[in-house]
């Protein structure tokens, strides 16, 4: 047994490994079927778990098609679990091979949960077998294919390891090569080039491996639009291969050379050629696979597709793009798209796009517009596999475009038809590229807190991403550490990928359920009657703008030219508010001006009810603006105060998205630690009144911190006791927290940090924390501003506390004037006790900046008093005023009524 394991493990999983194959081989389809039941009853009789698995194994090789089911059912069927060492190394080979064959059937995230299961199955019996080619090469293969490059290159990173340590040559060298494809994959053409290189130094130049790592090196070229060094490459490495094809293996390194090869000359517009390497590959892959490679087969089929599109032959590119739905499974017997079976793969993602492209060819528009939908729901599936927030953002970009043609052709419908149902379809697709992976950690807070178990999976989930905070924080803090604690980190988040994925299938609550997630009339629904929203989506040519009232679509605008626009909307932030008030004051026409212009843009098209509440929903470079400072009318006036600003005409709050908005409704409250007191709002603030290792007082923080304690009863942390603990403390306890100390974005990766007396505070270390403020006050320079992640908004801190569970934050979009932010914000504190919504007490106290004398005219700039804004769920807060609570003012009459009492009984005795 232990012979045919080694053999096992060098062989290919092409192999057969059958213990019956002989047998078997030489029977017909009914007898083999026969005899294979007999040969299984006899092993289970004799208890030979082994051979048992050895046999469904073989049976399924032999017949990958038509007996998937039986090999997946091998787990659930066997009668024991193994036991011993043996049997354990043929329980792993089962489950590598399960992984194998849904790949080739093309299900690719079933593969990746096979071999994700076989991975955690070797880890956790410490099964004594070498897993690097059977289970670590084949599952990273499967990462690339699905677009999570990120994880692949882990995964690739530990295989290269092992093989570097055991000296294996031809395994560093093909697993240089898939780095190469990951790395290539995402854009890093120097590494991916390096990583080429290392591996042909691992091999000999007449190595059988050498041909693989020439097909990455063209592909690299290629995607690097080196057409000529790519069809050079790619030419000599096909002359290289003919007569050479050995088995399977070699023969796909043939069947990828002939696909690159059509996609240099597709793209050299040499479409005879081209067409004429693709047909080379559809035949290798049914030469030696008789066509069992789907995802190959479906790859070539929409490339000869293309070709046909390229020629404006629509019909014909249609007749391909529909032969490679019927190749994936995706058609019914009436040739129709079964939307249902629609699932994650980015190679799905290309043929719905290209069908879209071959309908509006052929005027159909209405298909068109479907079949990009069904091509950013099959990217919505892969997107919900994907485990890192770089990941996930990286792909959420790379589909914004794609999301903007199907609006384009929405809106397109929407003027010819006046038909609402395609307003909300823009709805659909606005949302569908705005704040996601915001929207998934606040649910995830949500859900994990609604379940309230005490599932050891959870405490080890919390073990999990504590561990990785602390990591990252290391990184942060110590540039030295950065590539140790990198790896610890990333080892961890794929330990918490896992854990994951097995609460979701404990908890099926905890799973998204893409296919229902986005529904329009289900969104409206939800939002209260008199909401009122204007959503926008900056794209690459196009800006949209809708606008939704008591929960109806009224109107959708399209403003053309959106780079000049975007731009101009930067220069505008750039140099009226980043540098200070200085060219605001030194022209105020020129502002004035160019502010009304942005206003005209943006607004120009909508009217609103005056004093009404507006919630507005930026998107990109608009997420920089402030639309309550804007201009509404072109008639200058030198009198500041007198301008027509937008905050005298509209309450405005601002959200990431709606779906957002309405998650931030539920606040993240553990039922573990119901408040003392319900309905009276906990306060805590933080002050630092003192700067930098000089100790540079602020002398606006100290007012701020005295203004509030005038107003509001709570706990004020000054200074010596305003440290990280007194922080988290306050984080976890307060309904309300205000902060008002330094911020800033740390790292690469620009994350939201916050400065106290002790130590900083990154904003992930706060994630696994069982409760959060109902509304943060952060009281410090541009807290919403941030890094631009395209597709995904702003990454400010006002947006890392929405994602840990906060349901508002009131932030500033730049660095703020000290007095005016102390005094705009003291007075929104005594709007807030008056009982008035956050967004209300926030717009009153501008306005009475507005309305109230100032020390100079230039201070009605809003530049002043336009910094901060409030993000999030609206509501109104019960903050406990300053001075001694109403029901405690009965204590001295009771004991006064009882030393009374006490001195009567004196006396009388």
């Amino acid at each position: 047994m232990e012979v045919l394991i080694r053999k096992v493990i060098r062989g290919s999983l092409f192999a057969l490994l059958l213990f019956f194959s002989t047998f078997l081989a030489a029977q017909t389809a009914e007898v083999l079927t026969a005899s294979l039941k007999r040969s299984l009853d006899s092993l289970k009789r004799s208890n030979n778990l082994s051979d048992w698995i050895y046999t469904r194994i073989d049976y399924t090789q032999a017949h990958p098609r038509e007996t998937l089911s039986f090999l997946m059912n091998s787990t659930a069927d066997a009668w024991r679990g193994p036991k011993s060492s043996a049997e354990m190394q043929a329980w792993l080979l089962l489950l590598s091979h399960q992984g194998y064959n849904q790949m080739y059937a093309g299900n690719i995230l079933n593969s990746i949960n096979c071999y994700e299961q076989a991975y955690n199955y070797w880890l956790e019996h410490n099964v004594n077998m070498d897993i690097s080619d059977f289970v670590l090469k084949p599952w990273a293969n499967n990462y690339t294919r699905l677009g999570d490059y990120e994880k692949a290159i882990f995964i690739q990173q530990k295989t290269l390891a092992f093989a570097l340590k055991e000296r294996n040559a031809e395994l560093a060298a093909s697993t240089y090569n898939n780095l190469g494809i990951s790395y290539r994959s995402i854009g890093d053409f120097k590494k991916a080039l390096e990583c080429i290189q290392l591996g042909k130094q691992k091999v000999r130049s007449t190595a059988p491996i050498s041909i693989l790592l020439d097909n990455t090196l063209a592909d690299i070229y290629y995607d690097k639009n080196e057409l000529k060094e790519a069809e050079a490459v790619i030419s000599s490495n096909i002359a290289r291969q003919k007569n050479t094809i050995k088995d399977q293996e070699t023969a796909y390194w043939l069947l990828s050379s002939y696909i690159t090869a059509g996609n240099v000359q597709l793209a050299l517009k040499n479409l005879p050629l081209s067409t004429r390497y693709y047909q080379l590959a559809l035949k290798t892959n049914d030469q030696y696979y008789r066509g069992n490679r789907l995802r190959e087969k479906a790859q070539i089929i929409t490339q000869l597709g293309k070709i046909k599109l390229r020629e404006q032959q629509g019909k014909a590119a249609l007749t391909f793009f529909n032969q490679t739905l019927n190749t994936l499974g995706l058609l019914n017997s009436a040739g129709q798209v079964n939307p249902g079976k629609i699932f994650g793969d980015n190679r799905l993602q290309d043929v719905f796009y290209q069908r879209s492209l071959v309908y509006s060819l052929l005027g159909e528009e209405k298909e068109a517009l479907q079949n990009i939908r069904w091509s950013l729901l099959a990217g919505d599936k892969i997107r919900f596999e994907l485990a890192d927030v770089k990941t996930k953002q990286r792909f959420q970009s790379e589909t914004k475009q794609m999301a903007e043609k199907a609006i384009d052709i929405a809106f397109g419908l929407l003027e010819k038809t006046k038909d609402q149902h395609y307003a909300a379809v823009i709805l659909d697709l606005m949302e569908q590229t705005k704040a996601r992976t915001l929207l998934d950690d606040i649910r995830r807070n949500q859900q994990q807190l609604t379940l309230q178990t005490r599932d050891p999976l959870f405490i080890q989930k919390q073990n999990l991403e504590s561990a990785i905070a602390y990591q990252e924080k290391i990184a942060l803090q110590d540039a030295r550490d950065i590539r140790h604690s990198a790896k610890n980190s990333a080892d961890l988040k794929f330990k918490l990928e896992y854990v994951n994925k097995k609460i979701r299938e404990r908890y099926p609550a905890m799973a998204w359920n893409v296919d229902t997630e986005l529904n329009t009339q289900a969104l409206l629904k939800r939002l209260p009657a008199k909401a009122h929203f204007i959503e926008f989506f900056s794209g690459s040519n196009r800006i949209y703008a809708i606008e939704i009232n008591n929960r109806q679509l009224k109107q959708v605008t399209r403003i053309n030219h959106a780079a000049a626009v975007k731009q101009r909307i930067n220069n505008f932030v750039e140099t009226y508010y980043s540098h200070g008030p200085e060219a605001m004051i030194n022209d105020p026409k020129a502002f004035f001006d160019a502010s009304y212009h942005c206003y005209q843009t943006l607004m120009g098209d909508f009217s609103f009810p005056k004093k009404e509440h507006l919630i507005i929903v930026p998107d990109e470079a608009l997420g920089k603006l402030s639309f309550e400072g804007l201009i509404t009318g072109q008639s200058y006036q030198p009198v500041i105060s007198k301008w027509p600003f937008f905050l005298k005409k509209q309450n405005v709050a601002y959200a990431f998205s709606i779906q957002t908005w309405i998650n931030q409704s539920k606040r993240k409250h553990s039922s573990l630690s119901e408040k003392e007191n319900p309905g009276t709002e906990k306060f805590a603030g933080l002050f630092i009144t003192h700067q930098g290792n000089n100790k540079q007082a602020i002398p606006a923080v100290a007012l701020e911190a005295a203004s509030l304690k005038k107003l509001v009863s709570g706990e004020f942390l000054i200074d010596k006791d305003a440290g990280t603990k007194d922080f988290l403390r306050a984080f976890e306890q307060a309904d309300v927290l205000h902060i008002s100390t330094h911020s800033y974005l740390s790292g690469v990766r620009k994350e939201p940090t916050l400065a106290f007396q002790d130590n900083q505070v990154f904003l992930f270390e706060l994630s696994a924390l069982q409760n959060a403020p109902g509304l943060v006050v952060l009281s410090a320079c541009r807290t919403a501003d941030g890094m631009m992640a395209d597709g995904e908004g702003i990454i400010s801190l006002s947006r890392g506390f929405a994602a840990i569970g906060t349901q508002g934050t009131i932030a500033t979009l730049w660095n703020v004037n000290d007095d005016a932010a102390a005094k705009i914000t003291a007075e929104t504190y005594k709007n807030l006790l008056e009982g008035k919504e956050i967004s209300s007490s926030l717009h009153e106290a501008k306005l009475n900046w507005l309305n109230s004398p100032q020390q100079s005219a230039n201070q009605y700039l809003p530049y002043y008093w336009d910094a901060l804004i409030f993000m999030g769920y609206d509501q109104s807060i019960n903050l406990p005023k300053a001075g001694w609570p109403l029901r405690y003012y009965g204590i001295p009459f009771i004991l006064i009524g009882l030393t009374a009492a006490f001195a009567f009984y004196r006396l009388k005795k």
